[in-house]
């Protein structure tokens, strides 16, 4: 996220990253890794079932896709840590227009899937245009 901040800036996004977890598990993450995020943590899954998410199935943690995802954020340096809160729990991202209606919904097929920087940027753009 905070490699593409210019481009995220001009959608008008704010953003915000909601966990799992308690507050002192986010610091890292938000921290170092994320400083303009703002960062929001709860250790029960709530939120995330109220928003339609999941837990993942065995195929959806252990996959030759999630694998593959793996393999090319370490060749590019990434470590991940600690599993913390549900490590079954699925991820999803939204983006809330100022009325709190969702105006975009990104649901993950396994737990390495995420939505492009791109299709955040046309999804927001988009919203603010009509």
């Amino acid at each position: 996220m905070e490699r593409h901040q210019a481009e995220l800036k001009q959608t008008g996004l704010q953003l915000v990253a909601v966990a799992i977890g308690e507050p002192k598990h986010i610091k890292r993450y938000c921290g170092s890794l994320a400083p303009s995020l703002t960062c929001l943590a709860q250790n029960e899954t709530e939120a995330s079932r109220g928003y339609g998410l999941k837990q993942a199935t065995f195929d959806q943690v252990v996959s030759f896709d999630v694998l593959k995802a793996g393999m090319r954020a370490l060749s590019k340096g990434t470590v991940g840590g600690p599993v913390i809160g549900d490590p079954r729990m699925l991820s999803g991202t939204f983006i809330i227009d100022r009325n709190g209606v969702v105006t975009y919904g990104y649901y993950s097929r396994d737990v390495s899937d995420h939505p492009s920087i791109e299709a955040l940027i046309t999804a927001a753009l988009q919203h603010t245009q009509e």
